[in-house]
């Protein structure tokens, strides 16, 4: 069984909670912290661990071990200052993977710049879409195309060495389409039946979320 991710979700407002409380719903090891108690409290009881503490120090970061966390999610962004902050302590830290919260399309030109590659902008389903995102495993990237389908990148796992997509046949087993095929610089798109996958071939598939998350969990 692959290893669990450990994520941590600083700022407990609306987005934060609900990101965290969808980890969770995934069996996930989450981390929260936040400098209101009361907030904190709300969620304590569905987290692996909770904090009281300010986002913006370092000694706060290190004492609810943030540090070690595989992904962090900046989800405060009512005070630009304090997010920013966050977001260069949480680098500073050595943080392996960040996602940030921006508040408008210039606070995220502000993180793109500090560096951050994955900005999120408060909108309807964000905080589920986010946590889907988050627990596919072996996804190299995601994008959503429509309420109900969503399209991956993923690197091909052992058991799909040297087999075609006949043999696979993965939109019968799992309901999702194997639209393309990268391998190195090569594209193959719409691959047929008798396409082999090879190892280190990158699969770009189509299907809807849940269907997307029994092929890689």
């Amino acid at each position: 069984m692959a290893k669990k991710k450990q994520f941590g979700v600083l700022g407990l407002g609306r987005f934060g909670q609900k990101v965290a409380k969808e980890l969770a719903m995934r069996d996930q090891e989450v981390i929260v912290m936040d400098k209101d108690e009361s907030k904190v409290n709300v969620i304590k009881d569905l987290v692996t661990h909770a904090f009281i503490g300010d986002m913006t120090e370092e000694g706060a970061l290190r004492e609810a071990n943030i540090p070690n966390c595989d992904i962090v999610v900046v989800g405060q962004s009512s005070s630009i200052e304090a997010n920013l902050l966050s977001v260069q302590l949480c680098q500073e830290l050595g943080i392996k993977e960040l996602v940030v919260k921006a508040q408008s399309t210039l606070h995220g030109k502000i993180l793109k710049k500090m560096g951050v590659t994955s900005i999120v902008y408060p909108e309807q389903d964000t905080a589920v879409k986010l946590a889907d995102k988050l627990t596919l495993r072996g996804v190299l990237d995601y994008m959503e195309i429509s309420k109900e389908f969503d399209v991956i990148e993923l690197r091909a796992g052992k058991d799909f060495n040297n087999k075609n997509l006949r043999e696979l046949n993965l939109r019968k087993k799992y309901n999702v389409a194997v639209v393309a095929i990268r391998r190195g610089i090569e594209s193959i798109m719409n691959p047929d039946g008798e396409t082999v996958i090879l190892d280190g071939d990158i699969l770009i598939l189509l299907g809807k979320i849940e269907d997307l998350n029994r092929i890689t969990g």
